[in-house]
């Protein structure tokens, strides 16, 4: 990995006001992909200067014609820390061509590294999250720059490995009978709202239930209730309440979209308990939900990882009519990417809960 002195240099900012109006403009023209970033840059306005409200915002790098080239962020949030996260104004095709023209990426995240490295302990950078071939390349770098000293290094498998998917109103599907029935419904009553206080111990469960199936960012009971807190009062999760005939109404699906800019929203958290799985709970609610957001935004985001237990998730939200699930057919769809997140030994793990 490159150990030469970098002829670019990145700059950090501590404040979202002080982020350069040329950074908003990328990451706006950007949206979708940089979700990871933007929503927490446009709280963070919000914030009053000094003490925990100082965090590291972007670092941007411009690339040799002055246009902003990456945008890194390293914040923390209501629970705790966040992972590093790397917006890219170029797709993983556009970044591959740039190489074969001689542009190394390497070369190019170098002066990020570098800046961070100046910016915060090592030890603190549990994570970083981006497109693939960025995560995978900033990561090399971090290990060139940091294992001779502090003996970090990034673990072999992947946090996260996950296919970057949207809806849209025009590609949203009408709700099926699949969708809209509940089988064997005749003695159940459903309902689809907002989550509030009236269930606050049972939605602390449900969170704390879905961070079990993420490792290592598993949330200790203390931890799903404050989650659980936060995105009631934020107005950000949605439950499918069943009721059976004679009893209490209970939670059988929770959906958390927690991410908003202005035109696009990410889902961040689906998790049906486990007994009431394969009654089409959750393509029913997330249904509900999208057709809610796309009432005043033009798009919803999700990660979706690519394994085999993810399976079942997958078909759902192709049901409702999200885009790349099967990779791009014909013309190559914009914004479908692979994302990954890495880890690194002997740091501080932290908790990523969006």
């Amino acid at each position: 990995m490159p150990s030469i002195i970098p002829t670019r240099q990145a700059r950090a900012y501590h404040h979202a006001f002080d982020i350069p109006n040329d950074v908003w403009r990328a990451l706006l023209q950007n949206e979708a992909a940089a979700n990871v970033i933007l929503p927490f840059a446009k709280k963070g306005l919000n914030l009053p200067r000094g003490g925990d409200n100082e965090q590291l915002w972007p670092i941007p790098l411009y690339d040799d014609t002055n246009n902003v080239e990456f945008v890194l962020s390293f914040t923390k949030g209501p629970l705790a820390n966040y992972p590093i996260s790397i917006v890219a104004s170029k797709s993983s095709t556009q970044i591959a061509q740039a190489e074969k023209r001689g542009k190394k990426l390497a070369d190019s995240l170098l002066p990020l590294v570098l800046c961070l490295l100046k910016e915060v302990p090592p030890q603190r950078v549990f994570s970083v999250f981006s497109i693939a071939k960025v995560a995978e390349t900033f990561a090399k770098i971090f290990d060139a720059n940091t294992s001779q000293q502090y003996g970090m290094e990034a673990l072999e498998h992947p946090y996260y490995d996950a296919t970057f998917i949207f809806c849209t109103s025009e590609t949203l599907k009408k709700a099926s009978d699949s969708i809209s029935s509940f089988p064997g419904s005749g003695d159940i009553d459903i309902a689809l709202r907002r989550a509030d206080m009236s269930q606050p111990k049972e939605i602390k469960a449900m969170c704390k239930a879905f961070s079990e199936t993420t490792p290592p960012f598993v949330l200790d009971d203390v931890g799903a209730e404050l989650e659980a807190t936060v995105l009631i009062t934020n107005q950000q999760a949605w439950v499918h309440m069943v009721q059976k005939e004679g009893q209490e109404p209970e939670i059988a699906c929770l959906v958390a979209a927690t991410q908003e800019s202005d035109n696009v929203t990410a889902v961040t958290k689906v998790f049906t308990a486990e007994h009431w799985r394969g009654r089409g709970c959750a393509a029913r609610l997330l249904h509900r939900v999208c057709q809610n957001i796309l009432q005043k935004k033009e798009r919803v985001v999700l990660y979706v990882e690519d394994t085999e237990a993810l399976a079942p998730a997958r078909k759902v939200y192709r049901k409702i009519g999200f885009q790349g699930l099967d990779g791009p057919q014909g013309q190559q769809v914009k914004d479908l990417e692979k994302w990954l997140e890495i880890g690194f030994k002997d740091t501080t793990l932290s908790c990523w809960c969006w």
